[in-house]
């Protein structure tokens, strides 16, 4: 049995984190709140250059281009921990991301 003794950081940047979290569980609540009660002014927040013919394409390929770095990042953290399998297959799936764009 090891006796760990717990960081003397972990205090503040637990109090950090909750308060993030809850400053963001209010905001999806106001969100989700506002899209009950009046949807079309939920619409109107967006800005005008999102209803531009060619908006969807361009924010489709930056979420397809976030999602592949997202993975690759992950990929490279767990070939470090020692993992090269998972490190492989997320790789892989990094990869078979890329023949969407064509779709997009």
């Amino acid at each position: 049995m090891t006796n760990q003794q717990p960081a003397m950081n972990t205090g503040p940047n637990i109090l950090l984190r909750g308060a993030a979290v809850a400053v963001l569980a209010v905001v999806v609540l106001a969100f989700a709140t506002l899209a009950v009660i009046d949807p079309a002014s939920l619409i109107s927040l967006a800005p005008d250059w999102f209803g531009e013919p060619g908006a969807a394409s361009i924010l489709a390929r930056t979420g397809l281009v976030g999602l592949m770095a997202g993975v690759l990042y992950k990929a490279v953290r767990e070939g470090n921990r020692g993992h090269e399998e998972i490190a492989t297959w997320l790789t892989l799936a990094a990869l078979l991301i890329v023949p969407v764009f064509s779709m997009v």
